[in-house]
Order: C-alpha cells, then sequence, then structure tokens
C-alpha cells in the first residue's frame, strides 16, 4: 500500500520564536525555509542562527551624561535581570519598547542602535512597576525618563518626523479641552484608532458591546447633556496663555 503523501507543515516566520525578536535586524538572522538534512525536515526554527553583530561605534560620554543626571544616576547597577521589561505595562502594547535593552544601550553609548527606537523610547507612563521589583534599585521608570530628554537632544530631527502621529493627537487634545473644557473620550479613542489604521476596530464586537452597555445604563446620555464647566472662559483664558508661552519657550529652545 502506498503510503499517502504527508502534508507540509507550515514554515514560520524567519526568526519567529527568537525571544526579542525586534531587537535584531533581519540580515543578522541566517534560516532556510526549507532545508531536509539526512532525511530529516529541519525546515524555519530549527536551524536558526543569529549572525555574530560586531559594533565599535560606542560614545562613552553619552552613558557619563546619563549618569550626572539625576534620574540616570544608578545606570552602572544594572546587572539586565529583565525585571523592568517583564514588569512593564507599556511593553505589551509596543514591543519595541524595552527598558533593559535601552538600559543595555546607553550603558554602552550605543546611540546608533538609541536611534532606531526614537518613536517609542519616550512612552513610559511612569507606574514605576519596574522600580519597585529592581533588584538592584536602578529606578527604571526614571531611566526612561532621562532617556526621553536626551533623545530629543541627541536625534530631534529623527523626533519630528516619526512623532507626527502624536502631535495630531496632541491637537485633538487641545481643539477638545479649549473647545469644550473637558476631553470626549469617545471622539479621541475614535481619533487615536484612525491614526494607527485601526478604523474596522470601531465596528468590531467589543466596541458594538461597549455602545450598547452604555446606553442601557445611560451613561451615553449622561455624556451628551456635560456642559462647559462654570466660569469656563476664565479658565480657557488661562489656558491658552500657558500654551502660548509653552510653545514660545519650545521655539526658543530650538
Amino acid at each position: 500500500m502506498a503510503l499517502e503523501k504527508q502534508e507540509k507543515r507550515p514554515v514560520a516566520e524567519k526568526g519567529e520564536h527568537i525571544i526579542a525578536r525586534h531587537l535584531i535586524e533581519d540580515d543578522y538572522i541566517k534560516e532556510e525555509k526549507n532545508l531536509v538534512i539526512d532525511g530529516v525536515d529541519v525546515s524555519g526554527r530549527w536551524n536558526t542562527f543569529i549572525r555574530t553583530r560586531v559594533d565599535s561605534e560606542f560614545d562613552r560620554s553619552f552613558f557619563r551624561e546619563v549618569k550626572e543626571t539625576v534620574a540616570g544616576s544608578r545606570i552602572n547597577r544594572c546587572w539586565q535581570c529583565g525585571m523592568c521589561t517583564a514588569s512593564c505595562t507599556v511593553t505589551p502594547l509596543y514591543r519595541r519598547f524595552n527598558p533593559r535593552a535601552f538600559i543595555y544601550m546607553m550603558q554602552l553609548g550605543n546611540l546608533k542602535e538609541l536611534k532606531k527606537y526614537v518613536d517609542v523610547a519616550w512612552r513610559c507612563v511612569g507606574c514605576y512597576k519596574c522600580s519597585q521589583r529592581c533588584p538592584k534599585q536602578v529606578n527604571p521608570a526614571e531611566m526612561m525618563e532621562a532617556l526621553a530628554l536626551l533623545i530629543k537632544k541627541y536625534f530631534p530631527e529623527e523626533m519630528e518626523s516619526k512623532l507626527k502621529v502624536d502631535e495630531d493627537v496632541k491637537k485633538i487634545y487641545e481643539d477638545m479641552i479649549l473647545g469644550h473644557g473637558r476631553l470626549d473620550l469617545a471622539k479621541l479613542h475614535t481619533s487615536s484608532m484612525q491614526k494607527m489604521g485601526r478604523t474596522k476596530e470601531l465596528i468590531g464586537k467589543m466596541e458594538r458591546d461597549a455602545i450598547f452597555k452604555m446606553i442601557k445604563d445611560g451613561r451615553a446620555f449622561s455624556i451628551l447633556k456635560l456642559g462647559r464647566p462654570h466660569n469656563w472662559g476664565k479658565s480657557k483664558r488661562a489656558i491658552e496663555n500657558y500654551l502660548k508661552n509653552a510653545n514660545t519657550l519650545e521655539r526658543s529652545e530650538a
């Protein structure tokens, strides 16, 4: 009886099973999608190799600059255990946000690598879970604060070009506050989803269920009845003056 033809198993994406895959560039991963050795199929992950990477473009003055800041003064204590990244509330949303890796890059003064992450390196929300769990009291949360300030100094052009979406969201915040005196969370959520190209999710089951629940318990109608805060005119002028002064200061620093 002839053996039935075996179905070819699906091949994993290149380097899919490597931990912290996003930190390794494709060119450094050697992997054959279809490879049979001595009659054994070792396609995909079974023949994965990572080429040795040599990078000598380190700037130790950058490390010293970080260490001299109040927030980054404990950088030399880090022993790369990874507890900060494991505790991070942002990492599950942005896989490229990796506090452990960022601290390592700062320790080396590897500006070349840090430059690749200017669009996410500032996204720390300051929950301090990483700092509470750090066994060496490095205070990673404040290390991320120091990093956010330094990448703006070292990579101003990249920050300006890669953070366009965030500038748009900032404008939405300003228009809501100045126009109505409060945030319209539904509109903010919708605008953010559109900016991220996730418009289809707005009509998904989760979104529909949330809307029906708000209608059922009356929250949807109570939101529509909200007016502007009391004496909003004075508050609005104060906020406008603050934004004007902040923008003037930012332009003068640039």
